[in-house]
């Protein structure tokens, strides 16, 4: 294991709890175990510790990718399932929590379908509290992955042009990237239909990119993003075979660029916003970006860990 230090803030609620020194003890944490590790190896750094898997809302890569990398560290795991659980009967989500609290979890990892349920529950519990996805707000280990990638291919952030492509509106994958990449110095543009865009186009000073064409051209990183139907109201976009004309990003155009990178953080929906036939470029990063997602989620959760060491 590494010496860094522990984290700033003793939870992960918002892309913004983590300062610049903070990711890149992250990032140096993570690359340890990257280098480090074998399969089948366990390492000690949440031995004796409980990690509590409350996924509200339904996931693949996340939930699997944060148990995984608890049981790397030794954690003892439960998974949580809103649909079986008491909540259907009625019980309060504070309920819920103390409930699972009175069994002795340490740390909980969190999706929850409304906009700041991570941070209520974190204002509720003396446990610390890793935000997984809450509503349309933020998921900060998705950009930390995302942010990790971008790193490991490029060595740097100052100087580097990343365009955010999709549903911006509905995406708290985009408002977390946005907070990282800048903190870390990057320059982020959004290339969106306006419907798709937030009301308040200034709350995060980016600017705003008018077709995919020219995203390319000014991009070193696109992250395309899936249209979030079920976060919808109708009539947002005329169709999705419009959407997917102008704002779908294809092979014609990802050949243009090869030192480009594209991102994505699943599911794809292909033949929307992305063409299949990019995924099989050795720089469309979407399977590096699962595997980052062990390793960095490993990282986060040592060192939040470190405050019961």
């Amino acid at each position: 294991m590494t010496n860094q230090s522990a984290l700033s803030k003793p939870y992960l609620l918002e892309a913004s709890d983590l300062t610049k020194e903070d990711v890149f003890r992250i990032f140096a944490q993570a690359q340890f175990y990257m280098d480090d590790y074998e399969k089948g190896k366990k390492y000690d750094d949440l031995k004796g510790l409980t990690v509590a898997l409350a996924f509200f809302e339904p996931s693949t890569r996340t939930k699997l990718s944060f148990e995984l990398a608890a049981k790397r560290l030794s954690a003892d795991t439960f998974s949580f399932q809103a649909s079986s659980s008491s909540l259907t009967k009625g019980e309060s989500l504070i309920d819920t929590l103390r409930t699972i609290e009175a069994m002795g979890v340490h740390i909980y990892v969190v999706r929850h379908g409304n906009s700041g349920a991570a941070k209520f529950l974190q204002e509720n519990t003396s446990g610390v509290v890793v935000n997984a996805g809450d509503g349309k707000h933020e998921h900060p280990t998705q950009a930390i992955l995302d942010a990790f990638t971008i790193y490991r291919h490029f060595s740097k952030f100052e100087g580097l042009r990343v365009t955010i492509i999709g549903d911006i509106l509905h995406s708290r994958v985009a408002r977390s990237n946005i907070i990282m990449l800048k903190t870390l110095g990057a320059e982020v543009r959004l290339c969106s239909p306006g419907t798709l865009l937030p009301r308040h186009k200034n709350i995060w000073e980016v600017e705003y990119i008018d077709n995919v064409d020219d995203a390319v051209e000014w991009s070193d990183v696109l992250l395309v993003l899936r249209l979030q139907h079920e976060r919808m109201k109708s009539g947002i976009i005329p169709s999705v075979r419009e959407f997917s004309k102008y704002y779908g990003v294809t092979l014609e155009h990802f050949s243009r660029k090869p030192e480009m990178i594209l991102l994505h953080p699943g599911p794809v929906n292909y033949g929307i916003e992305l063409e299949y036939e990019v995924s099989s470029y050795p720089n469309c990063l979407i399977e590096t970006q699962v595997t980052h997602g062990v390793f960095t989620r490993m990282a986060l959760l040592a060192l939040l860990a470190r405050k019961y060491k």
